[in-house]
């Protein structure tokens, strides 16, 4: 038996950098159940702490409203909260806990995405206890099989988290991150972006700052180097500088959408990190209505801020006289490559008291790092009139996020 399962592992070695008992050990971490039990409570001290790193509640776009005891929490603020506390010695090289990462070699890791769900019937309140039951839902390699390719592993987290006293969780969250090997080389090419929309009904526009990046750290209880060590940034991941948390910008789509429309009420949210963004560069979050029952929301970097890449790719594409019409077709996507962005996937989810049946919802959000998507459940008074309209049930409506020209890569999910 040892000799056929170590001749299975050879073969797959020949088509991976990964080694045969890194496989092996591989495979028995992803066999071996895991599940953590944090409790915490939303204070408001901290709350406060969340609400003056974000610029949608710092008090400079509107008048600073301090958390209220005793009112369900914002969206997406239990980030903030339920964080596995170990040894300075237990974290990894990078800085990242090791509580739900797999084994050597994969000690690189880079937050891909997730999707959140809430209970508008059960909310979490601010300053009351909750607990939170972590697990791991599915594991997926990709690339072991193609010497193209560096391996990686995707790490699919499931988080419920419950108030004290309740039966039922109020929010559920996935989280999934990549893991790649510590030799792997990650391409820096800018991800293309398809059918990004050209306008949109609200934005915000910030510039995350190294004080941004430090404070959310902090809240997060998040070591990782990369968004705190630039040496490290440029000398271990080759990026130019610091990088922005996945879940900070996962945080603003979600908090520009409830700035422009206050009392919305959402049911689930899904974004998807495709693209970096860097610290100190200007972003602007774009939403768009479609039928007041969901939004489609887009980050798009600021103009003049392209990547080393794309502008490498906009001045060829200048210089040539006049290409064959497969030429033309190449150098229009590369010229896309200057617009981008995040992408964000909108999980249609509708309040069942509206009719509307429930379907998951495509969105695409150009370059940065996460795409995301909202669905709407009640329709607030406050709503611009462009958006006063009653529900209508039985018919399925999507949002759909705008496409400016100030990003530095796309991607399509």
């Amino acid at each position: 038996m040892f000799r056929t399962g170590l001749r299975q592992l050879s073969r797959q070695r020949f088509y991976s950098t990964v080694s045969p008992f890194q496989v092996e050990a591989l495979n028995k971490w992803k066999s071996t159940p895991r599940e953590l039990v944090l409790s915490d409570s939303f204070h408001f001290e901290k709350l406060s702490d969340l609400y003056i790193t974000l610029p949608t509640r710092d008090g400079t776009r509107q008048c600073y409203q301090a958390p209220r005891e005793a009112s369900p929490l914002g969206y997406g603020h239990h980030l903030a909260f339920f964080h596995s506390r170990v040894p300075e010695s237990e974290l990894r090289e990078d800085g990242t806990e090791a509580d739900f990462s797999p084994p050597e070699p994969f000690t690189r890791r880079m937050w891909a995405g997730g999707k959140i769900t809430w209970d508008p019937e059960n909310p979490l309140i601010i300053g009351k206890k909750a607990s939170a039951t972590w697990g791991i839902g599915t594991v997926e390699q990709k690339g072991f099989d193609d010497p193209k390719k560096d391996p990686m592993v995707f790490v699919n987290q499931r988080i419920d988290i419950t108030m004290e006293g309740k039966a039922r969780p109020s929010v559920s969250e996935e989280r999934t991150h990549v893991y790649i090997s510590n030799t792997a080389q990650i391409k820096k090419v800018p991800r293309e972006v398809k059918d990004i929309p050209a306008s949109s009904d609200f934005c915000f526009q910030y510039k995350p700052s190294l004080a941004t990046l430090f404070r959310f750290s902090a809240l997060m209880f998040n070591a990782h180097s990369i968004h705190l060590d630039l040496g490290f940034t440029q000398e271990k991941e080759g990026y130019p500088e610091r990088l922005v948390h996945g879940p900070l910008t996962a945080l603003m789509l979600l908090e520009t959408a409830v700035f422009h429309n206050p009392g919305l009420q959402l049911k689930s949210f899904e974004y998807r990190a495709r693209n970096p963004i860097i610290v100190n560069r200007a972003s602007t979050i774009h939403g768009v209505w479609n039928d007041n029952t969901s939004i489609r929301l887009c980050c798009l970097r600021g103009p003049g801020e392209e990547t080393e890449g794309a502008k490498k790719t906009t001045s060829t594409s200048q210089t040539a006289a006049t290409p064959a019409d497969g030429e033309k077709k190449k150098r229009r996507k590369l010229r896309k490559e200057t617009y981008s962005s995040y992408i964000y996937k909108v999980l249609k989810q509708v309040h069942p008291d509206t009719g509307i049946s429930n379907k998951a919802m495509a969105i695409s959000t150009p370059s940065s790092t996460i795409s995301s998507s909202a669905s709407r459940l009640k329709h607030p008074n406050s709503l611009p009139s462009r958006r006063n309209k009653p529900f209508h049930g039985g018919k399925s409506r999507q949002i759909v996020l705008p496409s400016f020209p100030l990003a530095e890569s796309e991607a399509t999910f």
